[in-house]
């Protein structure tokens, strides 16, 4: 079972990059998978959809959904890194 952490909360079309890429910059396929996650805020339990980005060179894989206020989580794979968030 993989495990998800809490990355970051992302505003749209605001650069954040995970193994370097710009997730803004490319199609979000639908993994057609629910992953149970944890708000890092106020520990509800929510379910959100599993997403790949795929390059000649590399697949990135994250978890992303939409908080009850309104904000955008992104959840990573242990081994997957944030290279940016500005």
């Amino acid at each position: 079972m993989n495990t998800w952490k809490f990355a970051s909360l992302v505003e749209v079309d605001k650069v954040f990059k995970i193994d370097g890429l710009n997730i803004w910059n490319f199609y979000w396929h639908c993994c057609d998978r629910k992953i149970e996650v944890i708000s890092p805020f106020e520990g509800n339990i929510y379910f959100f959809n599993e997403y790949e980005i795929k390059t000649p060179e590399k697949t990135v894989t994250f978890v992303a959904g939409e908080f009850s206020d309104g904000q955008i989580g992104v959840y990573l794979k242990e081994e997957s890194t944030i290279t940016s968030k500005s």
